[in-house]
């Protein structure tokens, strides 16, 4: 199992947050770090989960909606998460709250099972329980689909 996370011997280190009833969590080795929300300034033709482009520190990010990434309503976003999704870009990713840090022992994460492996972009690298919550773990490299970056990358050039 993949899950892009620092390893401590046999645990991970995870930023879990939330949206709705639904709990994430992404490795705290890709959290660049977390914010209010900025102005997120919409691009045409960008699928419903991504809200738009905003500038923080200078860059043009894309801004993910959180719940409707997961199938889910749109959220009214408290904070943003910001992620190196490889390449040397950054997503943001909108959430209604941020829980806090947590460790995990590495046997905790079980690999995805066949019924939710084969969805989507591989959103999700693993899953666990938190608090008696399922807690999915997403893979920010595969927020924003790698078709969308080429056009993102001509709204951000124009």
């Amino acid at each position: 199992m993949n899950t892009g996370a620092e390893h401590s011997g046999s645990s991970v280190a995870l930023l879990v947050c939330g949206t709705g009833g639904r709990t994430f969590a992404v490795p705290l080795t890709t959290v660049r770090e977390t914010m209010r929300p900025l102005t997120a300034h919409p691009v045409p033709g960008m699928p419903s989960f991504v809200l738009g482009v905003a500038r923080i520190r200078g860059r043009s990010v894309p801004v993910v909606d959180s719940g409707a990434l997961t199938g889910d309503q749109r959220v009214l976003a408290s904070r943003w998460i910001t992620l190196d999704a490889g390449a040397d870009r950054q997503v943001a990713l909108a959430v209604q709250r941020v829980v806090g840090i947590r460790t995990l022992a590495t046997a905790d994460l079980a690999e995805m099972p066949p019924l939710l492996d084969g969805l989507g972009p591989q959103l999700f690298s693993a899953i666990s329980t938190r608090d008696q919550q399922l807690l999915l773990a997403l893979q920010a490299s595969h927020l924003v689909p790698d078709e969308l970056w080429a056009r993102l990358a001509e709204v951000s050039s124009s």
